[in-house]
Formats: C-alpha cells, structure tokens, sequence
C-alpha cells in the first residue's frame, strides 16, 4: 500500500510540471484577452436565425407551410449561432491586454463576463485602449528598473 502511495505521488510531482508548461505553451499561442459578452452575440445569433429562417421556409414551402417553417426555423437557427460565435464581442470598457513580452494569468472577469482570448489582434472597433501587463502599462516592455510595478 505504501509502495503505490509513493508511485503516486511520485507520478503526481512528475506531472504538476508538465501541466504547468502545457498552459503556458496554450497562452504562447495568443496575442492577448479581454472581458467580453461573447456568448451574447452567439444567443442573438440564434433567435435572429430561428426568426428569419422560419419566415422565408415558411414563404418557401407552398404546401406544408408549417413543416417549411419548423425546417426553416431549425436551419436558421444553426446558421445564425455559427454567424453569431464568429462574431468579436465589444471589449469590456474597451479594454484589450496584450500578451506581448510577458505571458500572465488574466485577472477573474466581471459578472456577466468572460475571457475571451485572440489569436491575432482584433479589429480597433472592439477596443479602445491596449494595455501590456496586469499594472494597465499602455506601453509595450521593457520598462525601466522599478517603473513594472507603477502605475
């Protein structure tokens, strides 16, 4: 019994790094996140959809203007929440922080949030103001000894 606790552990410590970089190695990829509504624009998507998909099915189908409704609904509705995921999300106060130089946990969204991270840097209609690190520098590193921690 002792034998497998310590194999366990042992494999437990042996992983914990492993993990560690395989997160790191995730937000490499990244240009950097913002706190955005994003699974608004994906609700949105679909109801606007359903609507729309539903009224031309049902203008479509002379004879089962119903059953072209449903279908039309149904259609509509998946290619809506697809428009609608593909969609860039207004930045929360406009806010876009940069994973140039340094890579960082974001810090927890605000209610009714989430995180969303790019790829490549979104289009400046989404946000107003880049900032660089946690400390909101809007300038890119290096910064000079001490001036890390300034505001």
């Amino acid at each position: 019994m002792r034998s497998a606790l310590k194999i366990v552990i042992l494999f437990s410590a042996l992983a914990l790094p492993a993990a560690v970089s395989a997160q790191e190695s995730d937000l490499r990829g990244y240009d950097g996140y913002c706190y955005a509504k994003k699974h608004e624009a994906q609700k949105n998507g679909t109801i606007i959809g359903s609507v729309v998909g539903g009224l031309v099915g049902s203008q479509i189908s002379k004879n089962e203007r119903g059953l072209g409704l449903v279908a039309g609904a149904v259609i509509g509705g998946v290619v809506g929440n697809k428009v609608g995921k593909n969609q860039t999300a207004k930045c929360w106060k406009g806010e876009y922080y940069s994973y140039q130089g340094a890579y960082y946990d974001p810090a927890p969204a605000p209610k009714g949030y989430t995180v969303v991270f790019y790829k490549d840097r979104p289009s400046p209609d989404v946000f107003k103001t880049v900032y660089y690190d946690t400390y909101r520098h809007t300038t890119p590193p290096p910064y000079a000894y001490g001036d890390a921690w300034k505001k």
